[in-house]
This record gives C-alpha cells, sequence and structure tokens, in this order.
C-alpha cells in the first residue's frame, strides 16, 4: 500500500513533484544570527575601558561562565559576581573598588596557604629587623626606627639595609696589593740596616704595610725621615699603584698601538693583535734600558706608513726581542727553535739586514743595536759583536754624534737624530764596561740633552702605565731616567777608556776623581729617580749600575801592589756600595720578583751571586750572621737567575755556572727555595747550544784573573759543555786547530787567520 506524496503542509504533492521528490535536497543550513554571535564574541571578548558589552551578551556569557571566587564588592552585596578581571562588569558600572582575594586559575585553598606564607614572612622579616636594629651602630638604628614609625613595609626596610651594605661591599676595591716573600730569610740582615737610604724608600715602606711571616720581621726605617714619608702613617690608599703592585701588571696605554697595524710591515705574522700585545710588553720594561729608538716617531710612523724612523727591518727586530718578552710563548728562551717567533722574526731581520746593511739610515743603526742586545741574551755575543760594530761604523758615517746635516727647522729628524746618537753613545759605552774593553766612542754626541724638568718630557717621550683598578694613568717618569743615564753614561765611559785602553791603568787618584763626579750625579738626580722615590725596574737598575760600577772602579784598585794611605776609605766606599746593591735587588724581587723578563738584572745577579761564593768559600772563617746573611742573598740571587731562564738562554748558563761553583750545603737550600726536585733541576738546566759569550761573572780586581771568570771558560769548566767554534767543536781543555779567539781592547781577534773583527771609531 502506498500513501500518497505529501507537501510540507501535509497536502498531497502533484506527481511530477513527488517524482522530482528523491532528487531534490533538503533545505540548506544557514549559521545562527542575532544573540548566538554576540554571545560567543562576549565570551571572547575583554570588557573595554570606558564601555560595558551588551546586556544580552554578557547576560548568556554569565550563563554558561562558572565563577570559582566572586570579587570582595559582589560578595559584600550578595550579589551575583560576573567575574571579568582585573575588575567585573558590576563593579565598573557602580564604579566600585574591585578586589579579589584569590589570583586567577587559583582555588581558595591555595589563595589560603599563599596568605598564611605572606604572612609568616612578614612576621620573620619582622623580627629579623628587629635583631637588626639592637646590632646596628646607634645611627643607623636610629634611621630604621625612623623608617618603621612613617610606615614602611618591614620588608622593604629589610631589603634596603641589605642592599645597603652590599653596595658598601662593592665599592670596596678586592685586595690588589702584593709583595713577594724572601725565598730564604724574610728578614732584611742587620748589617745593612743602619744609615741604608733604599730602606727609607716609599717602595719599602709601602712593602712594610703588609703582615709579616711569624719567622721574622721587616725592620721599619724610624725617625724624622720615616714619618716625612708619604704613607709613612701604614695608610696604604697614600701610594700610588706602582709602589704597591709590580710593574708587569701594569699595561702600556698609547693610542697609537691600538692603531698600529705591524703586518703591513712583516710576512712572517699576520695577527696584528698578537704583535701589538708583543709591542706591548717590550715597552714595558725592556725599552726603559734599551732604549735604542724613539718610542713616539717609531710608533707614529709604523701607523703612518713613513720609513723616517720605522722600517721593515727595525720592526722586525724588535718585534723578535718583544718574543722573549712575551710570558704566553712557553718556548721563547730556545733562539734556536724554528718553530718559535723568535726565530721566524730574527730570520726575517737578517735576511733584510743582509739587502740594507750598507745603506746609511737611521733605522740601520737602530736595528744594528736590537741585534746586538738579542745576541747578548742568546749568550752569543760573539756573534752579535758585528752588528754593533756595523752600527758605529754608519753613525761615523752619517756624522750622527755631530749637529750637522739636517735643517734646524726640521726639529722632528733633529730630535730622532739626537736621541739615535745617544741612544748608541749609551749602548756602547755599556758593552764596554760589561765586557772590560775600550769603548769606541771616546767623546759623547754634541747634541744636548733638554731638561725635562723645565722643557716637559716631549724631547724623550713618555710611557703611560694602567694599573688594574686604576682610573688614571701613571708615567714612568721615562724622560729622567733616559737624561739621568746619558750623563751617567759619559763617567762610565771615561772610566772604561782609564781602566781598559792599553797601558793603562786605574790609579786611587783617578778612582776618587770618578766617585767624586759620580756622587755629584747620585746628588743631583731628579725627585723621581731619588732613593726614596724609584720603584720601576728602570728606576732600580739605575742605581744598581751606579754601585756596581763604585765596586768596579775599586775593586782593583786595592788589590795593587801599592800600599794607599786611603785604602781604608776605599774599603768602607766598596762595603757599602756592595750592602747598597744587595739592598736593591731584594727590593726590585720584593715589588716586582724576578719572572718578567728584564735581561738587564741579569748582570747584577750574577755579580752578587759570584761575590757571595767567593766569600763563602773564603779560608777566613765567617760568623754564624755572617754566613746566614751571604747565604740569603746568594739564594735569592740564584733563584732570580733560575726564574730568568725561562725568557733568555744567558739566565740559564749563568744559573748553571752559580750553580756548578755552590756548595753542596748552599745547593740543598737553592732547590728547597725554588721547590723543584734534583732532578727537575738539573733537567731544565741541561745546556744545549753553544756559549760563546766573553762576559765577565764577576767583579775582576786583577787584569791578569780576567781569562778566569769569562763566561764561556766557565761554563767548560763547571758545565762540561762542548764549545762549538767556527765549524768543528772543541771540548773543554782542547783547543784544537781553530785557533783562540783572543780578548782585544778594541773587539775580538782571531789570531790564526789574521783577521780582527774589532775597530775603534
Amino acid at each position: 500500500m502506498s500513501w500518497p506524496a505529501t507537501g510540507n503542509n501535509g497536502l498531497a504533492m502533484p506527481e511530477h513533484d513527488a517524482a522530482n521528490l528523491g532528487k531534490s535536497s533538503l533545505r540548506r543550513l544557514l549559521p545562527a544570527r542575532g544573540p548566538r554571535r554576540v554571545q560567543s564574541l562576549a565570551q571572547k571578548s575583554p570588557v573595554v575601558s570606558g564601555g560595558v558589552a551588551s546586556a544580552s551578551a554578557s547576560a548568556s556569557a554569565s550563563e554558561r561562565q562558572t565563577i570559582s571566587e566572586a570579587c570582595s564588592a559582589c560578595r559584600k552585596h550578595k550579589t551575583k559576581c560576573p567575574g571579568q578581571r582585573p575588575s567585573c562588569s558590576r563593579c565598573l558600572r557602580r564604579k566600585l573598588q574591585c578586589h579579589y582575594t584569590t589570583n586567577p586559575g587559583e582555588t581558595k585553598t591555595q589563595a589560603l596557604r599563599r596568605n598564611y606564607l605572606e604572612l609568616r614572612n612578614q612576621g620573620n622579616a619582622q623580627l629579623e629587623l628587629l635583631e637588626l636594629m639592637k646590632n646596628l651602630p646607634e645611627q643607623d638604628a636610629y634611621e630604621v626606627l625612623q623608617r618603621v614609625r612613617t610606615g614602611a613595609d618591614p620588608g622593604g626596610i629589610l631589603q634596603h639595609v641589605k642592599a645597603g651594605g652590599v653596595l658598601i661591599q662593592m665599592a670596596v676595591r678586592p685586595e690588589t696589593r702584593l709583595r713577594y716573600e724572601f725565598p730564604y730569610r724574610p728578614e732584611i740582615p742587620a748589617a745593612d740596616i743602619p744609615n741604608n737610604p733604599y730602606l727609607k724608600s716609599i717602595i719599602y715602606e709601602a712593602a712594610s704595610l703588609y703582615p709579616t711571616t711569624q719567622d721574622g720581621e721587616y725592620p721599619r726605617s724610624s725617625g724624622s725621615e720615616s714619618s716625612s714619608t708619604p704613607g709613612a702613617n701604614n695608610d696604604s690608599a697614600n701610594y700610588q699603584s706602582m709602589y704597591l703592585k709590580p710593574f708587569h701588571a701594569a699595561e702600556i696605554v698609547d693610542a697609537r698601538l691600538e692603531n698600529a697595524r705591524c703586518s703591513l710591515w712583516t710576512t712572517v705574522c699576520s695577527d696584528d693583535a698578537l704583535m701589538r700585545d708583543l709591542l706591548k710588553v717590550f715597552f714595558l720594561c725592556e725599552y726603559h734600558y734599551t732604549a735604542a729608538f724613539h718610542k713616539d716617531y717609531f710608533l707614529e710612523d709604523l701607523v703612518a706608513r713613513r720609513r723616517d724612523f720605522c722600517s721593515p727591518l727595525l720592526v722586525n727586530a724588535v718585534l723578535a726581542y718583544a718574543c722573549a718578552c712575551y710570558p704566553a710563548f712557553p718556548l721563547r728562551a730556545e733562539y734556536w727553535n724554528p718553530n718559535t717567533m723568535l726565530y721566524r722574526f730574527m730570520a726575517e731581520a737578517k735576511r733584510i739586514w743582509e739587502l740594507e746593511h750598507s745603506s746609511p739610515q737611521i733605522t740601520t743603526i737602530q736595528a744594528g743595536i736590537i741585534f746586538n742586545v738579542i745576541y747578548n741574551l742568546c749568550g752569543l755575543d760573539e756573534v752579535g759583536q758585528p752588528y754593533r760594530l756595523h752600527a758605529v761604523a754608519l753613525a761615523r758615517r752619517m756624522r750622527l754624534f755631530m749637529r750637522v746635516g739636517i735643517a734646524e727647522a726640521d726639529s722632528r729628524l733633529c730630535s730622532g737624530k739626537a736621541f739615535t746618537a745617544w741612544a748608541l753613545y749609551n749602548w756602547e759605552t755599556l758593552n764596554a764596561f760589561s765586557f772590560m774593553l775600550a769603548p769606541l766612542f771616546e767623546e759623547p754626541p754634541q747634541w744636548p740633552l733638554p731638561d725635562p724638568s723645565h722643557s716637559g718630557p716631549s724631547w724623550y717621550g713618555e710611557i703611560w702605565l694602567k694599573y688594574p683598578l686604576d682610573s688614571t694613568l701613571s708615567p714612568c717618569s721615562f724622560a729622567h731616567v733616559i737624561r739621568s743615564r746619558c750623563r751617567f753614561r759619559v763617567i762610565m765611559n771615561d772610566f772604561c777608556k782609564a781602566a781598559y785602553s792599553e797601558r793603562k791603568e786605574m790609579s786611587l787618584e783617578r778612582a776618587d776623581q770618578l766617585h767624586a763626579r759620580l756622587r755629584h750625579w747620585y746628588d743631583t738626580l731628579p725627585e723621581p729617580l731619588q732613593p726614596k722615590a724609584i720603584v720601576l725596574p728602570g728606576h732600580l737598575q739605575l742605581h744598581m749600575f751606579y754601585h756596581l760600577l763604585i765596586l768596579i772602579i775599586y775593586e782593583p784598585v786595592l788589590h795593587q801592589r801599592q800600599i794607599h794611605q786611603n785604602a781604608p776609605t776605599a774599603r768602607q766606599i766598596i762595603d757599602d756600595s756592595l750592602k747598597y746593591l744587595q739592598t736593591l735587588i731584594r727590593l726590585y724581587y720584593l715589588r716586582h720578583s724576578f719572572d718578567a723578563m728584564d735581561l738587564f738584572i741579569a748582570t747584577p745577579l750574577m755579580l752578587i751571586a759570584s761575590e757571595c761564593v767567593e766569600r763563602i768559600q773564603e779560608s777566613t772563617p765567617l760568623t754564624e750572621l755572617e754566613l746566614e746573611a751571604l747565604r740569603s742573598i746568594l739564594i735569592l740571587a740564584a733563584k732570580g737567575l733560575y726564574a730568568q731562564r725561562r725568557n733568555h738562554y744567558l739566565a740559564k748558563v749563568l744559573f748553571r755556572v752559580i750553580k756548578g761553583r755552590m756548595r753542596e750545603s748552599e745547593l740543598a737550600l737553592l732547590k728547597k727555595a725554588v721547590h723543584v726536585d734534583d732532578d727537575e733541576i738539573d733537567a731544565e738546566c741541561d745546556l744545549v747550544q753553544a756559549v760563546r759569550s766573553h762576559l765577565p761573572v764577576t767583579v775582576t780586581k786583577k787584569k791578569e784573573n780576567v781569562d778566569a771568570h769569562i763566561l764561556k771558560n766557565l761554563v767548560e769548566n763547571y758545565v762540561g759543555l762542548d764549545i762549538v767554534g767556527g765549524e768543528g767543536v772543541r771540548r773543554r781543555g782542547d783547543m784544537g786547530t781553530l785557533g783562540a779567539l783572543t780578548r782585544h781592547p778594541y773587539g775580538y781577534t782571531n789570531y790564526n787567520n789574521g783577521t780582527g773583527t774589532g775597530m775603534r771609531m
């Protein structure tokens, strides 16, 4: 049975409409309009400031939203809270303060627990604040009480007090002072204290601020001198950083260094940052005593790529020297190692020297000085002396010592030429003094030396140091050092002419004349170089060589056959200078130690160590105090050579010689002081390269005994090292067919082939 098709109204449909019923779709479903869309938007849209959502949308949203916590205002009026945050719509409409006791997403239980913890912490803060007020100073406690009375939060007050304490602690600088402890005996020998101006110096007073060890106490100067010394009230704030910190803690500050691109001057290295660091460490110490060129002119031309006072030859030579000063190079003393930067820079410098050495240029003379210094620190002064002699020949050829050839209007060239002339004169005089030779220059340069006290330091240049945590720079008084050294070398040159020239012998009368000139130089030193103010290695070395020159002037005189009426006075002068020299070595170590590179400290250390060894081994009996005093300075000097061996090979050779001359008792004390095992100290000091040095290692009392104190001969006697000469090997006691290299007043001469390398200008 079938029913007729009907329409939506229940009436019968025509057949053709009924036939199409299966083919037509049902009525389309359209999206809802009106309230549903408003409700959806109301649920998602926050309440806008200054207006409220439509009433119908809010009502529909509130019907479906579950409110976990009503605000305080709605709860008070016992009305249903819409629950919007931070303010519900009812509070906004009535302009009421809306406050919820729970945080968003937090249950009532969690809110109660949070409130409990806050109350407990607040109580703890109040108790802690009360305890703090009991222990605070009266003024601080009163200020805290005033804050409490004004209604401030106890936690905030407590945080303020604690933060204030932290800020105060941060404002206090950490301890940056440093004083090294003597390796054997911590005290200054009692015999060295009376009438010793160096124990009244600022550097010693500053070091005495530190706590002393239990074994002994550093003596303090007393009297009016002590009270007038800056910092005598034991307040270290009165001292400059250079009196409280070692020099190697400082850093050279020069804007031209920051712009230097050494890679444009050398093919050895392309790392400009590394080469800038090399120059900085070179100018920090070694430049103070060598000063073969004017620093400012060198850096200016280095940056500007001018060749007046800078050249690839000079740059490579300086960088080679700087490699021996750079502590980050562990093998810097191995000059023979082709893997070291020193070897590479030196090879490049020698290559350029072979091409340009005949060119009469100021930079070639300066490079010749640097070459000679490098070979000296390698223990190869025989190899390095031709560079010195060639530099002297070029200076004569250029008439460097005369005030001619350059227009007076060109002050820069005049100053650079004058500075180089004095640098060469100083180095040649020191070389003659060190190797007991007659100097090649008999007269100083004609160029005057401006007094920096009146004209300023610009003619010499200045070196500025930046110490850790300092906001200001410290000058090195470089101008005063150079001018005083030049004046000192004039006297040293006159001594060398009188003592080491042929058919001349130093007399006591001549010694007294030289001593009077030296004393006048000493008494007229500028204020930064007075014994009271010296601090940097360049200052200390100037005084060391002053007393060393006095020792070498008078020691041979006292051992002459003639009996002099003034011999007791000369003996006292020698004893005083020896005492002062030992004190300067102690002060040097006390402030700076011997770890940083310092080639020119090796000579005083070696001479003092040799003097102590000879006195200990003398047949004259020594008291216990005298023996301990000699041991203390001997071990300190040997420790210095042992530390310097990391920087240059000459120190390793000198230490090996001193070690070989020591008795077993002193050697045991030394090994304990340097904190190494027997095998290690022997392995560290094995000499793997030849020593070709004619350096005397002690104060020679008689001319006929000079050869016994030459370093090359001492190495043969105490080390047993094979000595390379020419192309063969000469073992100890075997001269072979190489010919003897004999000392000559003007150089070294090989008498087998009849050629002399020495010259006199």
